[in-house]
């Protein structure tokens, strides 16, 4: 009887260790294609810092400003003829009023000097060059450093253990987690 009782024993101690290893057979082939494993959770969110870093910009700035430009004339004795053919008609003018003879021709070259330096005076002042206002403009580079958003380092709470993580993105109150069961050899 005993021996009886000692094979339904090991039988069923057989049939355990069986099953057993059956199960862990199929569970690390089914690790091996990644099913059951694998799997995704919501964690708690406990802490979020915004991370900053500091950027140098570099913008084009144009400046434009309007400037008196002198342009040199080209010297001319038009304006000393001219002046001094007016002023040998008046001066003719009168000399022929006041007196007739020698006057007249006094007056006559009197008047065409005066005219002629009154030409050549106006020739100097406004012939000799004249003056223009031009627009100009220059491009130059102007840098200042800003502090821009690189992301945000993540403080959060799963099953009990704080963990911390680097988004690019604001979390908000819970974070998406992936989680991977990995069983223990010894």
């Amino acid at each position: 009887m005993r021996h009886a009782k000692l094979q339904r024993i090991t039988r069923r101690a057989c049939g355990a260790a069986f099953a057993a290893l059956l199960l862990i057979t199929t569970g690390t082939a089914q690790a091996g294609r990644g099913h059951g494993h694998n799997s995704e959770d919501w964690a708690r969110v406990t802490h979020v810092e915004p991370i900053y870093r500091t950027v140098t910009v570099s913008e084009p700035q144009r400046e434009c400003w309007t400037e008196e430009v002198h342009h040199a004339g080209h010297g001319s004795t038009g304006g000393t003829i001219i002046g001094g053919l007016i002023g040998g008609v008046i001066g003719h003018q009168v000399g022929r009023r006041i007196n007739r003879g020698r006057g007249r021709h006094a007056a006559t070259v009197a008047g065409a000097v005066i005219g002629a330096a009154v030409g050549h005076g106006h020739n100097s002042r406004h012939g000799g060059g004249y003056v223009d206002y031009e627009k100009r403009c220059q491009t130059s580079t102007v840098s200042h450093t800003e502090e821009r958003l690189d992301g945000y380092r993540v403080s959060y709470r799963y099953r009990g253990r704080d963990y911390t993580t680097h988004t690019s993105e604001h979390p908000g109150r819970r974070i998406r987690v992936r989680v991977q069961l990995t069983p223990l050899v010894h």
